[in-house]
């Protein structure tokens, strides 16, 4: 008859895993080292080669040598008397499970959550081959839907990282493209801010033209008043001096006049004495006597040159009469 560790290594389990089971479990059976198989299949070091063990095993020939020292005849005590029976398994008062061991109990408290058991002194029977099979066939279908539950439970973290990844990647397009709306509204209010202050320096420079040029428009006008104010005053005075100086003809009769006639370029006025009644062509034939060139005599106030047919005018009439003054100028 197979032992249990070959049985487990028929059913597909490594020799290094069963062996750790059977020792874990201290030889308690095919089932207790089945669980134990089933519940650390998933720790990292259930490959890790057996410590190897120091010291003498049991059945060597020292523990022989010392179990054939002692009597063999019974002693007192070895009977088992009535009620005296050694407990064989564990019973779980909840269910009423027969489990063989501490820990097989321990498991099937943690698989089903019972917490009532108590020692029995019934002796789990060996499994025959038929359950060995049925244990064979529950066991890989156990394996089955656990390694189907873990792949579907690595499927769906996956799907789940994969949501996450695409949440994330969805948040950073949403975050990016809000940063990038954000900065086009920020350079768009910088562009329009300084447009309002372009339009608004192009104002004050504006306007600053507008109030010189109507500054200038103002002295413009204000001296031109001022002119015409003077021009008044002038020709007012002027009014009156010929006013007074007709009067003054009325009653007096000049005869000769005393005209100063001033000279371009720096030179010293001429002054001399002329008939009253003498025309103006005798005052240009004085002057050719002391100019050379082409020249005109004009009137200082009021402005008028003296030529053409103002020649055959008299003093007296040109009213130079009693004094009068004339610019030479040249043609």
């Amino acid at each position: 008859m197979p032992s249990d560790a070959d049985q487990l290594v028929e059913m597909g389990f490594p020799k290094n895993r069963v062996l750790k089971a059977l020792k874990a479990t201290r030889n308690a059976g095919l089932q207790p080292a089945l669980d134990w198989l089933m519940k650390h299949s998933e720790d990292p070091n259930i490959d890790d080669p057996i410590p190897e063990q120091v010291g003498g095993a049991l059945g060597t020939a020292t523990s022989s040598a010392a179990a054939g020292s002692e009597d063999s005849q019974e002693q007192e005590g070895d009977i088992i008397q009535d009620g005296e029976q050694t407990a064989q398994s564990l019973v779980c008062q909840d269910c009423g499970m027969i489990l063989r061991n501490s820990d097989a109990a321990q498991r099937h408290a943690m698989r089903t959550e019972h917490v009532n058991f108590a020692e029995s002194t019934q002796a789990i029977k060996p499994l025959t081959e038929e359950e060995k099979k049925i244990k064979l066939a529950e066991l890989k279908q156990r394996v089955a839907e656990k390694r189907a539950m873990k792949a579907q439970s690595e499927k769906e973290d996956q799907k789940m990282s994969e949501k996450i990844r695409r949440k994330a990647g969805q948040d950073l397009t949403e975050v990016k493209a809000k940063l990038e709306e954000k900065e086009m509204k920020k350079l768009a209010e910088q562009k329009k801010r300084e447009k309002e202050e372009d339009r608004l320096a192009k104002a004050a420079i504006k306007a600053q033209i507008e109030a010189d040029k109507a500054e200038r428009a103002r002295k413009k006008q204000e001296a031109a008043a001022g002119f015409l104010q003077q021009a008044q005053a002038q020709a007012q005075a002027a009014a009156a001096a010929a006013a007074a100086a007709a009067a003054a003809a009325k009653t007096k009769v000049y005869t000769e006049t005393r005209l100063q006639i001033r000279q371009p370029e720096g030179q010293q006025p001429i002054v001399h004495t002329f008939q009253a009644s003498d025309k103006l062509s005798v005052v240009y034939d004085y002057l050719r006597q002391h100019r050379q060139g082409s020249f005109k005599l004009m009137m200082t106030f009021p402005r008028q040159v003296l030529d053409g047919e103002n020649l055959d005018k008299t003093l007296n009439e040109l009213q130079l009469v009693p004094s009068g003054t004339l610019a030479v100028t040249l043609n």
